[in-house]
């Protein structure tokens, strides 16, 4: 009897493991406003800072977790869009823009968050096929028309280490045909990969096709549904994202939604009339979840229960 009593409380919190999900335990909150408008925000690992970018990706701004003391540490064109804290927390990766003569060019550049020292790590190319990405031992990952690359912060190549998480961010059209499982779904552009906290999934959107899940070595590929930024919870098994709607030029409404990537089970976070949610970010402690409203141009952060 006591041993059928045990292994139904062990079935018992099992399921209220694999079920769990986060619920908003607030109103969407205005956390960060400025006059220049801000947009796609990210959390700094120890949870103590947050960045974000303004309009059309131009330059890196940080806050602290409460929003305040908001200051910049560059104004590069282009240097917001999808940048990356080092995983000290104390610097920032991006890749920025230049024009000359109608032509545009990128570098990839690392901000000291607090001096804003700059250390230009790829002077201005056309040959990078996508995004930055931290390694190991703060090393950075590029994709050239060569092929992917790690460099040490001096800028110099090192022993290469790549993995299915950094071939979608470095080379987001070359990864639809070097990834096993994903040449079957159709020869799109893998969009806003994100990779679980402890390394072994990797969720992104195909262009056109929704969003999906695999392992962190490319198999097992999962049909999450339709929705755009897929951002993980700490625990690795749910996700927040947008499911939006439009008019064919702008966004007319958005919704925050976590989702169970086992079960499949949606629950809606943020689904208000005068709050349009995307980009999202959660909280390294899954406590939070912070957003740009498009309606206001302003960061948002709600608060979240289990």
């Amino acid at each position: 009897m006591r041993r059928q009593l045990l292994l139904t409380l062990t079935g018992v919190l099992l399921g209220g493991i694999a079920i769990a999900q986060p619920r908003s335990a607030s109103e969407p909150e205005m956390l960060i406003k400025s006059s220049t408008g801000l947009m796609a925000p990210v959390w700094s690992p120890s949870g103590d800072k947050i960045a974000v970018t303004t309009n059309g990706y131009t330059g890196v701004f940080v806050t602290d977790a409460d929003g305040g003391n908001l200051k910049c540490v560059t104004n590069a064109p282009g240097a917001g869009y999808k940048m990356a804290w080092s995983a000290d927390g104390k610097q920032i990766l991006g890749r920025t823009n230049v024009v000359e003569n109608n032509r545009v060019f990128h570098e990839i550049k690392v901000w000291n968050v607090e001096s804003a020292k700059e250390y230009t790590i790829v002077a201005k190319t056309r040959d990078l096929k996508g995004t930055p990405t931290w390694s190991r031992a703060g090393r950075i990952n590029i994709a050239e028309k060569t092929g992917v690359r790690t460099l040490s912060m001096s800028g110099n190549a090192v022993a290469a280490e790549t993995s299915v998480y950094d071939l979608m961010v470095n080379d987001p059209i070359g990864a639809m045909t070097k990834i096993d499982g994903l040449n079957a779904i159709g020869g799109r552009m893998i969009l806003n990969p994100s990779i679980s906290a402890d390394g072994k999934k990797v969720a992104f959107q195909i262009y056109g096709k929704g969003m999906y899940v695999c392992n962190s070595d490319g198999s097992d590929i999962k049909y999450l549904g339709v929705g755009v930024y897929p951002m993980w919870m700490p625990d690795g098994e749910c996700l927040v994202f947008n499911r939006t709607t439009d008019d064919g030029a702008r966004l007319t409404s958005s919704e925050l939604i976590a989702v169970n990537v086992n079960t499949g089970k949606e629950v809606s976070l943020v689904n208000r009339a005068d709050i349009i949610p995307l980009k999202p970010s959660v909280s390294p402690d899954g406590d939070k979840v912070i957003f740009e409203n498009v309606a206001d141009a302003a960061i948002y952060v709600i608060n979240l229960k289990y």
